[in-house]
């Protein structure tokens, strides 16, 4: 049974402000209450986002399925009408999982829902097509389970607010695979998602030392690394990439180098103020959705390009 609660999820902190005071937003409108989980023995940082409830376990953020173990006595005691979990890699691992155990309803990709308390059912429109179309499902009476990605709902923090502690029971088989080995990810300064300039590298990068010349002309700029799906998943040279499947970004320039332009690609980056592309193709797929291409080969035209801006003494407005 369901009551008129939405309960959020979400590992990443932007992420969860995002999805949190989307919630909030819905939930004033119809007279209904927020609840947030919070993973880990420390959850101060989300006690003052603007539930009236966070449901506490302590449980490794690395095990999906103690994860979905967490999310499950969260739900038990909350029960949601709405269930809103961040679309990243952990969160489309565990939405379905939660689905068929509660037996509920869940879409993902989601770009925007409304709640109808008089008829008890949620309305959510979906992306499609790497963004190309919009569906819309409308579920039945009872819980609905929707992922979302990053940058599709304002951030609005509620620091006045307060939520009360509930500490959950949380208690889980053993995992079913072994971890051989974890792999942190290295420090660095801004999230990815965060950096206001981003050097997105593809294919057209030859070998991995090749991205010390890459990393210098990022670091000139203040700005960071991102890349496609294969530079990550196949080459192994990034722990994680931009794209449909992965991270999301819209900073204020983005320099693709070697990109070909899948559409699965842009998607991750289409958001950015400025796209500027280095490809030796000129009929890469690229160039239709770039502000600015260049069409030469990068190993040529990126000293060149470092070369003019430390000449001129070029760099973004926000560095000090």
């Amino acid at each position: 049974m369901s009551s008129n609660t939405i309960l959020v999820f979400c590992e990443k902190p932007t992420l969860f402000q995002e999805l949190l005071s989307e919630a909030r937003r819905h939930a004033a409108s119809i007279g209904w209450t927020v609840a947030a989980v919070g993973l880990g023995k420390d959850v101060s940082a989300l006690v003052e986002l603007g539930a009236d409830v966070v449901y506490q376990g302590d449980v490794d953020d690395r095990n999906p399925e103690m994860v979905t173990s967490a999310l499950l006595a969260a739900a038990a005691q909350a029960q949601p009408s709405v269930f809103l979990v961040g679309a990243t890699k952990l969160g489309m691992e565990v939405a379905p999982r939660l689905a068929e155990r509660l037996g509920t309803g869940y879409a993902a990709w989601v770009v925007g829902f409304e709640v109808d308390p008089g008829l008890e059912t949620t309305t959510a429109k979906c992306m499609l097509y790497t963004g190309t179309g919009v569906a819309t499902y409308r579920f039945k009476p009872g819980a609905a389970i929707l992922t979302v990605a990053p940058g599709v709902f304002e951030a609005s923090p509620d620091p006045g607010k307060t939520a009360n502690v509930v500490v959950l029971d949380v208690s889980a088989a053993p995992p079913k695979m072994t971890v051989l080995e974890y792999k942190p990810k290295p420090a660095s300064g801004a999230r990815l998602e965060e950096a206001r300039l981003v050097v997105d590298v593809g294919q057209g990068v030859k070998v991995r030392e090749d991205l010390q010349m890459i990393q210098a002309l990022a670091d000139l700029l203040d700005g960071q690394l991102g890349c496609s799906r294969p530079i990550a998943s196949d080459r192994d040279w990034f722990p994680e990439w931009l794209g449909l499947s992965g991270a999301k970004i819209k900073p204020e320039l983005c320099l693709t180098v070697g990109v070909s332009g899948a559409i699965q690609h842009i998607v991750g980056i289409r958001d950015s103020r400025l796209i500027a592309a280095v490809n030796t193709d000129e009929g890469a797929a690229i160039f239709s959705q770039a502000d600015y291409g260049v069409v030469a080969d990068l190993y040529e035209f990126l000293p060149a390009l470092m070369d003019r801006i430390k000449a001129r003494g070029i760099r973004p407005a926000w560095m000090p």
